[in-house]
């Protein structure tokens, strides 16, 4: 009992910190935008507290992910219950403290020493606006030890014992602060390097082992991160410090944004109120409830930018339009929805096309010939040609069946198009807002979740105070879990073009492989096995780096790179044996995973077709890309 109050404590202290970080996040960019077009001068500070409530809202709703069990694993821990399952469980509570623990002390570190004292914002120290991110991990490191019964909370205390052994060289510059220099902690720091640099092969296997049982990613990539720094005599404080830096993008907040965007239009009754739309003008035709259920699915992965929501929060209202045409089957209406759970990632405003432009300028040093702008443009072409053939299968088979079609009514169409037009607008307002110039991507996130919460809740009052509550506290800890990956994988991606592992790589290739062609066919291939066991983000910011200076040696366009990394891994989500949307499937169809493989199968096959035309014809990518060709 006592630990169940300590978490609800936590868990309070979480949502109300998050809670506000995305208040702030909201409403600045906003009355920004809206004074520097009003009274030519914006709201003062407002880029600083933009980022730091993003902060904010990053590690605190990962604190909240981390309470309620809701962080991102490649796996799930065992039901059976004997011996090897409680000695994996044992390892997995050591290795998260371990790893939390670490982080926060490299956290403290770096907010005690990170920060030049001048650097401040309404008179305040920087350093304070940043401390959400050391109250993060402590946060997550008392979860770890409180969620942790019987011999599995001794391993966590063993794991914190470990942790704190790595990270002597942290404790001692915290101390340091204060005028405090323990000769011990200087010994212990060497040992642990050297600990680190002869066990961190075996170490890192085993934490990717883990990562199959249950570990969160976010301590997979930042366990690893953490013994290969160490090895290589690197302070564990560039973790935070990449993140942190990660973070004071400008475009960086866009992605909660949308997300919380997306889950109270999810929570809401837009969903029926598009598929109404689609269903009264579309339904008419052979195959019209299909590309019906295939927009709406396109639509809510572009806002969430979370992977399978489609499925978990429509699919069984999307197959029942489906089967009730009389047109499919359930396994068909199964397979498609499935198969369809991905295809908006290339559209705006997708959040894996925005963490791939950061990054790629990131891995460049700046010098990056494109924008975000570029790579939406460059993917609206490859995602509608996905979206055209998913399409076209729904007519096939429509048509192949013979059923009775429903009639047209004009006038029916119209009054569902009215009743959804609010929503229907939402992409239209974007690409207005963002492309004409207006305003900047984050500026636009904030704007549209405004009216999103506004039209949802008090004008139509689907949504009361309760409910868009719920829809909030269902969208943190999936931002908070995304961020948090982002975040290690930064300081992952960091770690591996310090270490020269890109040039490496290009060179190594570059001398085995001479074709282009050969080079965009392995590509593929290794993407759709790590789209199988990464999230898009994590890897979009770890195996981009590897990438993309590859890719410009064989003369691939950067945008054009872009979208095949993207098409790549959302086609990876429902590559067998365990891509990620085979199993949300299973889950939200009540089906065998083996069932949903067959369903999946034809629909993999047609967008492997796609990206295979997309990968090795460049115009279709680059012809609406300024610049092209010129």
């Amino acid at each position: 009992m006592a630990e169940s109050r300590l978490l609800s404590i936590l868990d309070t202290i979480a949502v109300r910190g998050a809670a506000i970080g995305a208040a702030v996040l909201a409403l600045v960019p906003v009355l920004d935008l809206g004074m520097a077009r009003l009274l030519w001068s914006g709201l003062p500070e407002a880029g600083a507290l933009t980022e730091h409530a993003l902060i904010a809202l990053a590690f605190l709703a990962a604190a909240m992910a981390g309470i309620r069990g809701k962080h991102l694993a490649l796996g799930s821990a065992s039901s059976r219950d004997n011996r090897l399952t409680r000695f994996a469980a044992s390892l997995r509570s050591a290795v998260a403290a371990a790893v939390d623990v670490s982080l926060l002390c490299a956290s403290l570190s770096l907010l005690l020493i990170g920060f030049e004292p001048a650097d401040k914002a309404f008179g305040i120290p920087m350093a304070i606006f940043a401390t959400p991110m050391a109250l993060g991990f402590l946060l997550m490191t008392m979860t770890d030890v409180l969620r942790a019964t019987g011999k599995h909370r001794i391993a966590a205390s063993l794991g914190l014992a470990a942790g704190l052994f790595l990270s002597s060289a942290a404790i001692a510059n915290i101390l340091s602060s204060f005028q405090l220099y323990p000769a011990f902690l200087t010994a212990l720091a060497a040992a642990a390097g050297v600990f680190a640099n002869g066990a961190s092969a075996p170490l890192i296997a085993m934490i990717v082992a883990l990562a199959f049982l249950g570990l969160p990613l976010y301590a997979v990539i930042s366990g690893s991160a953490l013994l290969l720094f160490l090895g290589a005599g690197s302070p564990i404080e560039l973790i935070p410090s990449e993140a942190y830096n990660l973070f004071l993008n400008d475009s960086m907040p866009a992605i909660p944004l949308f997300t919380m965007a997306g889950f109270v239009l999810s929570e809401s009754g837009a969903g029926r109120r598009l598929v109404a739309v689609f269903r009264e003008w579309f339904g008419w035709l052979p195959g019209g409830e299909a590309f019906a259920a295939l927009l709406v699915c396109a639509f809510f992965t572009t806002f969430t930018g979370a992977n399978g929501v489609a499925i978990l929060a429509l699919g069984g209202i999307l197959a029942t339009v489906l089967t009730e045409s009389g047109s499919y089957g359930d396994d068909f209406a199964h397979g498609y929805l499935t198969a369809s759970s991905s295809v908006g990632l290339l559209f705006p405003p997708s959040m894996a096309v925005i963490v791939y432009a950061i990054n790629a300028t990131f891995v460049v040093q700046g010098d990056a010939v494109f924008t975000i702008g570029d790579m939406f443009l460059g993917g609206l072409i490859p995602g509608a040609l996905l979206v055209l053939a998913m399409g076209a299968t729904g007519v096939a088979r429509a048509v192949k069946v013979r059923t009775v079609r429903r009639n047209f009514e004009g006038n029916a169409a119209v009054a569902a198009s009215w009743k959804a037009l609010p929503e229907i607008i939402i992409p239209l307002f974007i690409l207005a807002l963002y492309l004409t110039g207006f305003a900047g991507i984050t500026e636009t996130g904030a704007i549209i979740l405004v009216y999103v919460v506004i039209i949802e809740g008090p004008v139509r009052k689907d949504l009361d105070f309760r409910g868009m509550k719920s829809a909030l506290g269902k969208a943190l800890p999936v931002a908070g879990g995304a961020l948090i990956i982002i975040a290690a994988a930064r300081g992952l991606s960091f770690y591996t073009m310090e270490a020269g592992l890109p040039e490496l790589f290009t060179d190594w290739m570059t001398s085995v492989v001479s074709s282009r062609l050969l080079f965009l066919l392995l590509l593929n291939l290794a993407l759709l096995v790590v789209g199988c066991f990464m999230d898009i983000f994590s890897a979009v910011l770890i195996i981009s780096p590897l990438v993309i200076p590859l890719a410009a040696a064989y003369g691939v366009h950067p945008v054009h790179l872009g979208v095949i990394f993207i098409m790549n891994l959302s086609i990876g989500f429902l590559t067998p044996p365990i891509g990620m949307n085979l199993f949300l499937a299973s889950y939200a169809f009540g089906k065998p995973v083996l069932r949903i493989y067959r369903d999946v199968l034809p629909f993999f096959l047609i967008q492997l077709v796609v990206l295979a035309l997309v990968t090795w014809v460049p115009w279709f990518t680059l012809v609406l890309v300024p610049g092209y060709g010129r």
